[in-house]
């Protein structure tokens, strides 16, 4: 069985958000899975002291305008939320906590969070808010208070930015098809090219 593609996100990127709704419905057309990993963009980029593009008026500037744009080809609501970047360790650690018992609740809670900050424009930062934001899957504010809470979650993180820093990520999103890296949103054409060449 082929591996699966490594999907290295962080709910706190906004390109990020522009590739859940795309990434398992084109690993699914050539029999492949994904593997969602949450990660701190902040944290790699300063692995890599890099400084993050918020903080570049410039490349801030470009991306505003550049992401209404993606968005709009994509035919997905953007909303940059305020304020940002905002601070996504609540859910985080709680995609973490949710993965190691069911990894499709852990992809739907990210898709349901990053919806909630990305395409309405709302915070996400605490653990009500991340509540409020999935409370259609059946996940309640202990739930979220609870797997914010677990201590295997912090070691998962951990974990991920080791992987993703052995990976090579550079920036979110970040796919990695068979050892073969693929960096932002608009590579997603790149990847399907890739796939459509293996099978």
């Amino acid at each position: 069985m082929s591996a699966p593609i490594r999907f290295y996100f962080d709910l706190v990127s906004t390109y990020s958000y522009l590739a859940i709704g795309r990434i398992d419905d084109l690993a699914a057309r050539y029999g492949r899975k994904v593997d969602w990993i949450a990660v701190s963009l902040g944290h790699i980029f300063q692995s890599l002291e890099i400084k993050p593009p918020p903080f570049i008026p410039a490349r801030l500037k470009y991306n505003t305008i550049d992401l209404l744009r993606s968005a709009e080809f994509a035919g997905v609501p953007f909303k940059i939320p305020d304020p940002f970047p905002f601070d996504a360790k609540v859910s985080r650690y709680a995609f973490w906590s949710l993965k190691a018992r069911d990894p499709r609740l852990a992809r739907d809670f990210a898709i349901a969070v990053m919806t909630r900050a990305f395409g309405e424009g709302r915070n996400i930062t605490t653990a009500a808010e991340v509540a409020d934001a999935c409370g259609h899957l059946g996940l309640s504010l202990a739930d979220i208070e609870t797997a914010a809470a677990n201590p295997a979650a912090k070691r998962a993180v951990v974990e991920a930015m080791d992987s993703a820093k052995a990976d090579g990520m550079i920036g979110a999103p970040f796919m990695v098809l068979d050892g073969e890296p693929f960096w932002g949103a608009d590579r997603l054409e790149h990847l399907e090219r890739r796939l459509k060449e293996k099978s």
